[in-house]
């Protein structure tokens, strides 16, 4: 820090930190005035990062469920076709909605065009399902990315996200899951090689609690969720669930919600 150059309010006149403040409220005044507010998923004029359409739009998973993995079901059932047969090291997971349309651009926003302020309505958006759930855990943790990502990116969405919920919830937010190896993108891989690439991918450091809820963006084949589980339970979790904002319909219903239960039929 240049000694000669104090930060503003810091040692200045009460009255100069006064002027500074009006300036600063005057220039956000102007800056509204030639840069609207808008919509982050839509560009519409919106005084919230996200407007009441994208947020109505949004196509929530809802009950019956898989019990295992939270796929949309006709009825309950203990696993289905999607997590039948893998070795998943989560509890269970669940999704707020399906990973199509606005929600799924909401996403793309919030991780790749600097969308942070997305990260309270997205949290938002699945806290009724985190509700469920955190009742039943002692801290949230969440999906880290390599530390090159995060450096690029500036964030780590799923931190965000974790960070809201933890806070709303008055739970303690574990920070020391890391990812110890460098590997390709899952979302440029095929579904049965995601497995493979994330295995050895993540690492838990310091004592972990027992009971954890772990967060992320998407669920896709449940791969990553399932890694970061173990990576947790190596350090002494004995639960983990995993929340994510959106689950992709890996069933051929495009998101449609109808489509994907009666798909779903053949989980039986």
């Amino acid at each position: 820090m240049n000694r000669h150059n104090p930060p503003i309010g810091s040692g200045t006149p009460r009255s100069f930190r006064s002027m500074w403040s009006g300036v600063r409220r005057l220039l956000g005044g102007f800056s509204e005035l030639i840069f609207p507010q808008i919509c982050l998923v839509c560009e519409s004029a919106s005084h919230e990062p996200l407007c009441e359409d994208c947020a109505d739009s949004f196509l929530r998973i809802t009950d019956p469920v898989c019990e295992k993995c939270g796929k949309p079901c006709e009825r309950p059932v203990p696993d289905c076709r999607e997590c039948r047969g893998k070795h998943l090291h989560f509890t269970l997971a669940r999704s707020g909605g399906v990973y199509t349309g606005s929600l799924k651009n909401a996403i793309h926003s919030l991780k790749y065009r600097n969308g942070k302020r997305l990260a309270t309505h997205l949290s938002k958006f699945i806290d009724d399902e985190a509700s469920r759930l955190m009742g039943d855990v002692n801290a949230v943790a969440f999906v880290p990315l390599s530390k090159l990502k995060e450096a690029e990116r500036g964030y780590n969405q799923s931190g965000l996200l974790a960070e809201q919920l933890a806070r709303r919830h008055n739970k303690p937010l574990y920070t020391k899951l890391a990812k110890v190896k460098s590997i390709p993108e899952q979302h440029r891989l095929g579904f049965a090689e995601r497995g493979d690439n994330v295995k050895g991918a993540f690492r838990a450091f310091g004592k972990v609690p027992e009971r954890v809820l772990l967060i992320d963006d998407v669920y896709t084949t449940g791969s990553t969720a399932s890694e970061c589980a173990s990576a947790l339970k190596q350090r002494g979790a004995a639960v983990v669930y995993v929340l994510t904002v959106a689950r992709t319909p890996l069933d051929g219903s495009k998101g449609d919600h109808r489509r994907a239960v009666v798909d779903s039929c053949k989980c039986r």
